[in-house]
């Protein structure tokens, strides 16, 4: 059954209180006058992630619901903007978005912890309008259960080989980084994966052990099967507080080093308190930016949107945007010697890291049988495969074009990395 918090109800208050709030500051035409902004322009959702990855799977559920609590009921517009671990969308949302109310985003939860620990970035977190947070991440390390990691346990005297994706600050490396310093667990990090479904394809293939960093959430839609036949298992579970649902996994709380280290995870893990954010960039006036917040709370309490979440397998605990500025707040006053600490912590070592190395393969003039979404189904030696077409690059004719041009019947040249992983390139003719 859907997981849905208890702050149900009291965020249904809140959406309440905060729209009555900003009806009793101004009169029913200047109302209606915001009603006609939001009307006469899309609203644009920006992702700090490529399609189909947990922030983007959460970003279009809520583009399916929020219009409809948003005065005018404007069009919303999903774009993606992956890069740096979301540090580009970050940096866009801060510099260049329009700051008229139109436009916001879903950014990575580690975009503050990156602020503070690196003492400096080209974005001021706590200067963002922060909207509300649609999930209290729990994140998970997770192994084969034919690798020779059967517990966490065994990570202490067996090396635990996991896959990475993306910059230095993915969690994916930055997960490993800091439970090898602060639990004493031997990781090692096999990085240069794109995506985490390429890695949980490389644990099936028996290039790497397992994967850390990917939420609890994130894996029961992506890996449902997996988990369900016994064929991966989570092996420790990191949060503000145990989840219900990993009773019988261990809570990295009670594997740190010492006292001193259980409060650095403790600011670490901090960030997953919020862990689908969203905001709108600073200097958006304060009326919109109560248009906007009062606009998610009441989409969290919507029972449409807590089916959809259901049906999608998304977890929701959510948060009101008050909520998550307070916490970014609280953050900052991180004492200097805890840190110091983190940084340390999360900085990759050069001998607990390599390249992945990835073995493309080619197959020449395969037919494309059907396409679905960002899916390429077709013949691979006489069997049949599929490949993830979102990061490809295409070309029709020798001339580049998007993913929509593909169509099936085409012979194409698809280069990838095995069935249902990655495509680097797709090459057609028609």
């Amino acid at each position: 059954m859907q997981h849905v918090s208890r702050m149900t109800f009291s965020l249904a208050i809140a959406g309440c209180t905060a729209a009555l709030a900003f009806a009793g500051t101004g009169t029913a035409a200047r109302a209606e006058s915001l009603a006609d902004v939001f009307k006469s322009r899309n609203m644009t959702l920006f992702v700090g992630s490529a399609p189909g990855g947990g922030y983007d799977r959460y970003a279009r559920l809520l583009s399916r619901h929020f219009s409809g609590h948003v005065p005018g009921k404007p069009r919303i517009v999903v774009k993606n903007m992956p890069g740096a671990s979301g540090l580009i969308l970050a940096r866009h949302m801060f510099h260049k978005a329009a700051k008229d109310g139109s436009t916001i985003a879903g950014v990575h939860n580690t975009i503050v912890t990156e602020e503070i620990i690196a003492g400096k970035a080209d974005y001021k977190s706590t200067r963002f309008n922060w909207l509300g947070s649609a999930n209290q991440l729990t994140t998970t390390c997770i192994a084969a259960t034919n690798s020779p990691i059967k517990s966490f346990a065994d990570a202490r005297d067996t090396a635990f080989v996991v896959g990475g994706t993306g910059a230095a600050s993915s969690s994916t490396n930055l997960v490993p980084a800091f439970l090898k310093t602060l639990t004493g667990a031997q990781l090692r990090i096999i990085k240069g994966y794109p995506s985490t479904t390429s890695v949980v394809l490389a644990m099936q293939r028996g290039e790497v052990h397992g994967l850390c960093g990917i939420g609890w959430d994130s894996l029961k839609a992506q890996a449902h099967d997996l988990l369900r036949d016994g064929k991966i298992k989570v092996v420790i579970q990191i949060a503000k507080e145990p989840n219900p649902e990993l009773k019988d996994v261990p809570f990295v709380m009670d594997l740190a080093s010492s006292p001193e280290d259980a409060r650095v995870l403790q600011f670490l893990v901090a960030r997953q308190y919020m862990g689908r954010p969203y905001l709108a960039p600073p200097g958006v006036a304060a009326d919109r930016v109560a248009i906007l917040r009062a606009a998610f709370t009441a989409t969290m309490a919507d029972p449409a949107y807590q089916k959809d979440a259901q049906r999608s397998h998304i977890p929701l605990s959510p948060i009101t945007g008050e909520q998550v500025q307070n916490h970014i707040a609280a953050l900052f006053r991180t004492p200097e010697s805890v840190k110091a600490r983190a940084g340390q912590a999360t900085k990759i070592q050069s001998q607990d890291v390599a390249e992945a190395r990835l073995n493309w393969i080619t197959v020449k003039g395969a037919r494309i049988d059907r396409i679905r979404k960002r899916t390429v189904y077709f013949m691979d030696g006489g069997q049949k495969a599929k490949a993830s077409a979102r990061r490809a690059k295409i070309t029709i004719n020798g001339k580049k074009a998007k993913r929509k041009a593909l169509k099936a019947g085409m012979a194409c040249d698809i280069v990838y990395l095995g069935n249902g992983d990655a495509a680097k390139s797709i090459a057609c003719t028609n």
